[in-house]
């Protein structure tokens, strides 16, 4: 009996057969495919009979033997790339379907059967080679499929790493955002109380000069008579170095000199104070501005900047 009696059906059979799929009637129609084939009309105990089947089952074990040698080299091939991971599971999957699919096309191996394989009344048992290499199939798919988790995996914390991050810019432009709040809340306050001050009725106007090297420097007390508070403006003076400050005075009749606060100009040189503790305006003779050592002194020591 020659190869022509090689069917399409039997190109159907061979992939499940070779997978270890086949069983019951299949299977003996396999069998007596195998029978016919081969000289002495039985199935052979040493493999398939039919040269054509042979060459198929060849095809279709290196085939699976090469997916099973790639996926040996998915951990270091797709570390962290989800893209190729995806890529490579697509291929394994249209591999594993052409393998058992029932199309004529051929795909597959071969290897010896040994007579402890055989099944009942001469039915071909599955070729042990070939289902080791179904088991190596098998890993490489659970290889790929733990790979593809690892990957995503790791894609995953750096997700979590990257929100993280970006969780704590927000937090940050918070804060940032609370403390301009905060400081725009503290301007507008020393505003309506600076406000109060100057439109009150009866508010005193005392006009300071620059003295020495603040010569072109100029200030105003702004006093209200009625609520003993006072707001005073500096305009041109120079900035001070490191460790330096300006303080400002007022002198009482008894030429008592009492501090009203320190202050440091911006970079025109402006500066203003709010003065809200109470003065004894009665008795409030002349304003005067000195540069001290930072944080003030508790009479003047310094030069004399302003003086009205």
């Amino acid at each position: 009996m020659t190869a022509t009696t090689h069917t399409p059906r039997i190109d159907e059979l061979l992939p499940a057969y070779a997978l270890g799929a086949l069983d019951g009637d299949e299977l003996q129609e396999m069998a007596a495919h195998w029978a016919a084939a081969s000289p002495a009309g039985l199935a052979s105990p040493g493999g398939p009979s039919c040269p054509v089947c042979q060459r198929e089952l060849q095809r279709l074990a290196g085939d699976l033997e090469a997916l099973a040698g790639a996926a040996a080299t998915v951990p270091a091939a797709l570390a962290g790339d989800a893209t190729a991971m995806r890529a490579m599971l697509g291929g394994a999957r249209q591999r594993l379907l052409a393998a058992v699919a029932a199309a004529p096309r051929p795909l597959a191996a071969t290897g010896a059967r040994s007579a402890a394989t055989a099944g009942p009344r001469g039915v071909p048992g599955r070729p042990a080679y070939l289902v080791g290499r179904w088991q190596l199939l098998a890993a490489a798919v659970l290889v790929l499929v733990a790979a593809w988790g690892l990957a995503r995996q790791a894609s995953l914390g750096n997700e979590i790493q990257r929100l993280r991050g970006e969780r704590r810019q927000l937090a940050a432009r918070a804060d940032a955002l609370e403390r301009q709040v905060a400081q725009a809340q503290a301007e507008a306050g020393r505003l309506a109380r600076t406000l109060s001050i100057i439109a009150a009725p009866g508010v005193e106007s005392v006009r300071l000069a620059g003295m020495g090297a603040s010569h072109a420097a100029a200030g105003r007390t702004y006093v209200n008579t009625v609520d003993r508070k006072a707001v005073f403006y500096a305009f041109g003076l120079p900035a001070l170095g490191p460790g330096k400050t300006y303080q400002l005075w007022y002198i009482d009749d008894e030429e008592h000199t009492t501090s009203a606060g320190i202050f440091n100009v911006d970079a025109s040189g402006k500066a203003s104070l709010v003065i809200d503790t109470a003065l004894p305006v009665e008795r409030v003779q002349a304003w005067a501005v000195t540069v001290e050592p930072s944080g003030g002194r508790p009479q003047p020591t310094g030069p004399m900047a302003l003086a009205g």
